[in-house]
């Protein structure tokens, strides 16, 4: 017998949902968020605004859901903390929001947020080109456009073509149209997104959807590496 393609959706559906967050950031919270790791003045004066921006977002978020507003996290630096303050608002939202209003049906639903990076995700929609594939494309599209909240992580990174190109606009009009907040990282700004997305049309709908937020131009992801084998060292040498 084969296996109902409507589980296949829903283990799709799993996979990004956002316990797929990196191993990394699975425990990340916003009062863990240390501006301290950070070297120079300025990078801790950035980071110290950006966790202030996060931290007002979950607190407001029933209005900046109202709005369909999200937050842009973006710095030329990778490594520099962006998907980790991104984790921590999506760690605390799913605490405090365990359900959302719903304006159409006028009843309380599940929150449902998405997590991926954009990378993947053109990944996951290309896998459905494959003839066995037993999910489609349009699957991943709907799962992506209507969740309550959706943090795509990376823009930028992806190789863009007509097709990744025209994917994003998709699923950003759409989430613009119906006021879904969104939130995203890259290490470019709104404006430089025009340099990889030649037509404009991205970066004018990400304009529409998100708050940009600077983050510090200073790598820490080493740096906290560093502090965690430190401290497990001095575990095993009890």
């Amino acid at each position: 017998m084969e296996e109902c393609p409507c589980k296949e959706v829903k283990k799709l559906s799993n996979r990004l949902m956002s316990a797929r967050l990196p191993e990394e950031f699975k425990d990340a919270s916003l009062n863990s968020f240390d501006i301290n790791v950070y070297d120079k003045p300025e990078s801790k004066e950035r980071a110290a605004n950006a966790k202030r921006v996060a931290k007002n977002y979950v607190l407001k978020f029933e209005k900046m859901r109202d709005l369909g507003k999200g937050l842009y996290f973006f710095s030329q630096e990778k490594g520099s903390g962006k998907t980790r303050l991104a984790a921590s608002i999506l760690h605390a939202i799913t605490k405090t929001h365990d359900t959302v209003y719903d304006k159409e049906t006028k009843k309380y639903k599940p929150l449902k947020i998405i997590y991926s990076s954009t990378a993947d995700l053109i990944g996951e929609i290309k896998s459905t080109f494959d003839s066995e594939s037993k999910v489609k494309s349009t699957d991943i599209m709907d799962a992506v456009k209507t969740a309550d909240l959706v943090v795509l992580d990376d823009i930028g990174v992806e190789n863009v073509t007509k097709f990744v190109e025209e994917t994003f606009t998709r699923i950003l009009d759409y989430r613009l149209q119906y006021k879904k907040p969104t939130i995203i990282t890259s290490n470019l700004s709104i404006e430089d997104l025009d340099t990889i997305y030649k037509s404009g049309r991205v970066s004018s709908r990400v304009e529409k959807l998100a708050f940009p937020v600077i983050m510090p131009n200073e790598k820490i992801r080493k740096k906290i590496a560093q502090k965690e084998n430190e401290e497990l060292l001095l575990e095993l040498y009890e």
